[in-house]
């Protein structure tokens, strides 16, 4: 199998087309932006084909800037290569604020079924098809996404003070 940034990029475009938005090579964590709809088709080729066995991290992002040029969530899905962790290669999705639903890839890399509530309690990024898609960090009654950049913490929360300076 080739791990090489450029020569996945390559694979994942040459199957995929038009699905993969970007390619980012030159950066310290080289990805390809995918089209959220085909993220877990795209996961799975990556396990599959290119030999990405491992999904070490998935992290919920919000891109909210200050001049507000845009309001997108996203998910970085890091992959590695088990034995020889030094084969990554990432994957990114963008999802509009307003309705942030991609597709769950727990059928792909089990250990995406913490991360991906994770991501959903502290960002609020709907992974479909989750089997037990519930907040694991907030109380359940919890209202919000704490990770988001425009969160307003409660000053209190069931009469007890929050915002304590």
């Amino acid at each position: 199998m080739t791990y090489s940034a450029p020569d996945v990029a390559a694979r994942l475009q040459a199957q995929f087309g038009a699905k993969i938005l970007e390619a980012n090579l030159q950066t310290t964590d080289p990805y390809c932006l995918v089209e959220p709809s085909a993220i877990a088709e795209v996961a799975r080729f990556c396990r599959d084909e290119l030999g990405f066995n491992y999904l070490a991290c998935l992290s919920g992002v919000d891109y909210l800037d200050k001049k507000k040029t845009t309001t997108d969530l996203g998910v970085v899905y890091h992959l590695q290569a088990i034995p020889d962790a030094t084969k990554r290669f990432c994957l990114k999705v963008r999802v509009p604020r307003d309705n942030p639903q991609v597709a769950s890839v727990e059928d792909v890399w089990r250990t995406a079924d913490w991360h991906e509530r994770e991501a959903f309690d502290m960002v609020g990024v709907i992974f479909e098809g989750h089997h037990n898609l519930v907040r694991i960090l907030c109380a359940e009654d919890w209202e919000g996404y704490p990770l988001r950049k425009d969160y307003q913490s409660p000053d209190t929360y069931h009469g007890i003070k929050n915002n304590v300076v």
